[in-house]
């Protein structure tokens, strides 16, 4: 009888938690990937709700019901992938391919329903291991190229990477692993088990979702995109090749190059662009003039850096600068430097000095 009590303690935490989080992550302004949370929230939460009335009843080794209320929560298991890939891939999640990632699960569902055949019920287990497996793989073969993408687009990372992910990633095969477990396993200790594992995973990957910014979609895409945040007095305006002008004779090319490497010059050497902390490449191409997917290029085949390495370069110079020359503490520096915080500073300073700022401060001391 305590462990009932216990097992049903367990049910309200998880059903309050899941409820909480499905309306914090419900609200039409927020992106698609913390709105897929939202719903996958509830979705869990209305799972538990379901199996409120027979808590006292799981135990009594009735095979089919166990089963069937598996059946009803294996439909989770697709929109744990869609999280992953809406988060990799902003755009990405349509509610087509959602009802395509469904339907195998749904169709075997069914089968189990009507014939009441284990063989089905194991299909659904394994079909649940290789797909979350392999989103598990997808995952970490994804995440480079998104961070590639970032530096392309952003010459800030905080918050708008997803170097948490990998570890979300794994939590999230730890519940399928748990929910394996409990499915194979019926009893209370493997209920438990597994509302404690998703109740302490959940609250871990929600903390990093809610302090996640939401990246455009370009970065994903590679698409091109231009800043609605720049003011039209300060755009100039001059022509430059674009994307889809495939055969530019090479002397109008080679202009157009040094055209932007002066324009460039003249917004990080005399306008300091780079003290923004919030520069973007869209908003370099549109007060330039041109389009961001021409601005990449350039960075990547004409300075073969990324934009993320070219504006901290100057950031780091700045800083060297600021710290020989006054006694402000690193937390100013870094600030005035335009970086977003002291531990990113530190770690880019030391990446292309080999060493720290205190060092390099003590050297210019002596």
């Amino acid at each position: 009888m305590e462990l009932e009590h216990l097992l049903y303690l367990m049910y309200g935490m998880c059903i309050m938690f899941h409820l909480m989080m499905a309306w914090i992550f419900s609200r039409h302004s927020l992106p698609l990937s913390k709105r897929l949370i939202g719903a996958l929230m509830l979705l869990v939460a209305l799972q538990y709700i379901k199996d409120l009335p027979w808590v006292s009843s799981f135990y009594v080794d009735n095979c089919f019901h166990d089963r069937l209320s598996t059946c009803f929560d294996i439909v989770t298991v697709p929109v744990y992938a869609m999280v992953l890939f809406e988060f990799c891939r902003p755009g990405s999640v349509t509610l087509r391919r959602g009802l395509l990632a469904e339907l195998p699960f749904l169709i075997f569902s069914l089968l189990y329903i009507v014939f009441v055949n284990s063989f089905f019920f194991y299909v659904l287990i394994a079909m649940s291991i290789v797909y979350g497996t392999w989103c598990a793989v997808w995952t970490l073969h994804e995440l480079p190229v998104y961070h590639r993408r970032l530096k392309e687009e952003y010459s800030y990372d905080e918050e708008i990477n997803l170097h948490w992910l990998r570890g979300v990633m794994l939590l999230f095969y730890l519940i399928l692993a748990a929910w394996v477990y409990q499915a194979l396993f019926q009893g209370f200790l493997s209920d438990l088990i597994y509302m404690i594992t998703s109740l302490v995973s959940w609250s871990v990957v929600c903390y990093f979702i809610n302090r996640q910014d939401v990246v455009i979609k370009t970065v994903a895409c590679g698409g091109d995109s231009e800043s609605a945040d720049v003011q039209t007095s300060e755009v100039q305006t001059f022509s430059l090749p674009s994307e889809t002008e495939s055969s530019v004779p090479s002397a109008v090319a080679t202009s157009a190059d040094v055209q932007i490497a002066q324009c460039i010059q003249k917004a990080f050497e005399e306008d300091k662009v780079y003290l923004n902390p919030k520069l973007r490449l869209s908003d370099l191409a549109a007060r330039i003039g041109t389009n961001r997917t021409y601005m990449s290029q350039y960075f990547n085949q004409r300075c073969e850096q990324s934009f993320y390495e070219y504006v901290n370069d100057y950031r780091i110079r700045h800083s060297m600068q600021l710290l020989s020359d006054t006694d402000l503490t690193l937390e100013v520096v870094a600030e005035m430097s335009g970086f977003n915080s002291l531990s990113t500073f530190r770690r880019a300073f030391i990446q292309q000095n080999g060493r720290s700022p205190q060092q390099y401060r003590s050297e210019m001391a002596l």
